[in-house]
């Protein structure tokens, strides 16, 4: 059954907690077992097996709903929060660890929270991220919402990111390298999009083939022409070309 998402966390845990950011700086002892308790309380756990298995059965859940997630962020946010970046890369770190799958969901709850605090020189922290837990609910928010945002108006830095990443050796690095600019629309360096996808359009992955797809679907809302040009140019797989021109 589902518990109630209005709930408070245990009278001891708030009282300990009465001055926000008392833990040691980098412990978080008392904010992560009161984060876990107000997590626990906004669980159902009649979600669980549903959840697991959307997601391939790579990770333990606890069963909070999107909706329940949002609440239960609210509700703890209203009793600690990171003072500053350092503190908040530690706290998202930490979150990280955690086994089950809710605690990476609200760190990137807390990175959306303060997202003007970062720039492009956080670039290896969110690298960091993509190559740990990776899956593409974790790394399309990373790549295609985080990085993108910090990478706009930013040409040097993404030119360095693209070379970097198009390159390496983990698949979702390089998908990193191809969504990065979901969000630049009409600022989209055409340049850069082909460098990441060119050398992954005879891949036989999965995550690759989506990723072109969903990044040239996505510039095409601004420049249906290039897209159309360039699907037409280079050979690439099925499920990409298909993709691409799926509102064309």
């Amino acid at each position: 059954m589902s518990k109630s998402k209005t709930e408070q966390p245990s009278t001891a845990l708030q009282n300990s907690n009465s001055g926000q950011n008392s833990s040691p700086k980098g412990s978080f002892s008392t904010e992560l077992a009161q984060l876990k308790e107000i997590l626990q309380n906004h669980s159902d756990a009649s979600k669980i097996g549903g959840m697991q298995a959307y997601m391939k059965n790579l990770f333990p859940y606890l069963g909070v709903t999107a909706t329940q997630r949002k609440s239960a962020f609210k509700l703890f946010l209203s009793l600690w929060h990171p003072q500053n970046k350092e503190e908040l890369k530690q706290w998202v770190n930490l979150l990280w660890q955690q086994p089950e799958r809710e605690f990476q969901y609200m760190a990137m709850e807390f990175i959306s929270k303060y997202i003007k605090w970062f720039n492009t020189s956080d670039i290896p922290f969110f690298k960091a991220l993509v190559l740990q837990k990776s899956w593409w609910d974790t790394v399309d928010m990373l790549a295609g919402s985080y990085l993108s945002k910090l990478l706009l108006n930013e040409p040097q830095s993404l030119a360095e990111l693209v070379q970097d990443f198009s390159g390496d050796a983990n698949m979702w690095i390089n998908r990193t390298a191809i969504i990065c600019q979901l969000k630049f629309k009409e600022k989209t360096q055409t340049e850069w999009l082909e460098f990441a996808i060119l050398p992954h359009i005879h891949s036989k992955e999965f995550f690759h083939q989506k990723a072109i797809g969903w990044a040239l679907r996505q510039y095409a809302k601004n420049n249906p022409h290039w897209v159309i040009d360039f699907v037409n140019k280079y050979p690439l797989k099925p499920l990409s070309k298909r993709e691409a021109l799926k509102h064309l």
